[in-house]
This record gives structure tokens, sequence and C-alpha cells, in this order.
């Protein structure tokens, strides 16, 4: 829960969550999805903790079938390019950068037999 810059809550979770939401129809989890949104409304309401991206992978990949203690390599091997980047234009720069994590890519594109999901 809590992001150093997200501070009401991160944009990337209602994506994750409604892929969590189609683990939890599929795999018939309910209870697991009762005790999540359970322990998200009490951290917002007596904290005023958001959840972070995190937050919604945990029961996904348990959900997966992903043995609990691979969580924090998954969570590692997601990111270890994007650290990498950084060190390596840091260390060019001789600085500390702090990307304001603006896109500037290409326009929306369309794939021919690529049906959107609710997730996307």
């Amino acid at each position: 829960f809590g992001h150093r810059v997200y501070k009401k809550g991160d944009s990337r979770v209602p994506t994750m969550k409604a892929a969590l939401d189609d683990l939890v129809e599929y795999y018939d989890a309910r209870d697991l999805a009762a005790l999540y949104d359970t322990l998200e409304s009490e951290f917002v309401a007596r904290k005023g903790i958001y959840p972070n991206l995190d937050y919604p992978s945990g029961p996904a990949y348990h959900l997966i079938g992903f043995d609990t203690l691979t969580f924090t390599p998954l969570f590692v091997a997601a990111r270890i390019v994007g650290w990498t980047a950084h060190i390596i234009e840091q260390t060019a720069a001789n600085a500390l950068i702090r990307p304001l994590s603006a896109y500037n890519g290409p326009d929306e594109r369309h794939i021919d037999g690529y049906v959107a999901s609710a997730a996307d």
C-alpha cells in the first residue's frame, strides 16, 4: 500500500484489478476477492493509504498458481530492465534523474483481430 508519487491512488491499479477480477471469476475465488476488498477499504478509510500496483498482483499470482516464494522474483523480473536503464542514464549524466513519465510515443494503434477487454 502507498506510493511515493501516487498519493491518491495509482492509475495502473484499476487495470490490474480488472485482470484480477477476471481471475476471481474464472477460479471462483470470491472469498479471496472479499478479503482483498475489505483490506483495501480498511487501509483507505483508516490510514488514507491507497493500494499500489503490487497489491492486486499478489492475489493474481496466487490464482494463476505461482508459489508465494516466486512473488519477489516476479516483482524484480518485471522491473530489472527499467532499473538498469535508469542506472545507465544516471551514470552517464552523473545526476539523479526524476522522469516525468509523460508518454510521447505514437498515437493509439488498432490490431486486426484484437478485441479489447475490460482490463484494457
